[in-house]
């Protein structure tokens, strides 16, 4: 590694050589990065600034201290991008309502390949959890998670963890904001009706009519969104639900 000279820039100088020393080096998740003596000898720096970037890795997600163990590369994630989303747009339901679009736009796209891939197994667990949902929703109950379980079980099919991860972001920023500002689903039973004719469509393999439900069930949650985008613009209060 190159040595570094002291500046104001000097903790991301130090991230942006140890990304190197990773990528240069093809090291992999779980690989054990240099002790942090070493990396502090080969950068002319001190431990202790060597010590404060690792921190700021870790937090992003690409590398993992483990004490006693020393500093790994991290498998990728999207932990960072979760934790940035759910702080940053917690008062901000233009730009939640911009990645409920992205959401839908992956998901429309992603449901012709997923009924093409879903085996009946999977089709019979996803009856299951639509009919514990039916059951919490009559009374009264978050099925949040309930909702996510589907689509996740859904898309399992197509192996594709980025395209899971991607569509947890919603989750996470849809958990972040004040249910007073998005108000919550007043027909709860509705909602999963919409799910069971999803599913009905996706168990007769008909690409055309489940895309069309997948692009139809967000409608609701859609209406939230653009109440909470008015609510917010003109400052008003919230209706209640």
């Amino acid at each position: 590694m190159e040595k570094l000279s002291r500046g104001p820039v000097l903790n991301r100088v130090i991230q942006d050589q140890i990304k190197r020393y990773i990528t240069e080096n093809r090291l992999g998740a779980g690989d054990l990065l240099p002790p942090e003596g070493q990396l502090a000898a080969d950068l002319g720096v001190s431990r202790g600034s060597v010590r404060e970037a690792v921190k700021s890795l870790e937090s992003l997600g690409i590398v993992e201290v483990r004490h006693g163990d020393g500093v790994r590369v991290r498998a990728f994630n999207f932990d960072s991008v979760f934790e940035l989303l759910s702080y940053g747009l917690v008062f901000d339901p233009v730009r939640a309502a911009e990645v409920l679009e992205i959401r839908v736009w992956l998901e429309v796209a992603a449901v012709a390949d997923a009924v093409r891939r879903i085996s009946d197994a999977e089709l019979a667990e996803m009856d299951a959890l639509l009919d514990r949902w039916e059951q919490k929703a009559a009374l009264g109950g978050d099925a949040s998670a309930d909702d996510r379980g589907f689509h996740r079980m859904l898309y399992s099919s197509l192996g594709n963890e980025s395209l899971m991860g991607l569509i947890d972001i919603f989750w996470v920023i849809y958990h972040s904001l004040p249910v007073q500002s998005i108000g919550t689903d007043r027909q709860p039973l509705a909602t999963v009706r919409a799910h069971r004719e999803l599913l009905a469509a996706i168990r007769a393999r008909d690409v055309v009519q489940a895309t069309q439900h997948m692009r139809d069930h967000f409608h609701n949650l859609e209406a939230r969104m653009a109440r909470a985008i008015e609510i917010n613009q003109a400052g008003a209060e919230p209706e209640h639900n």
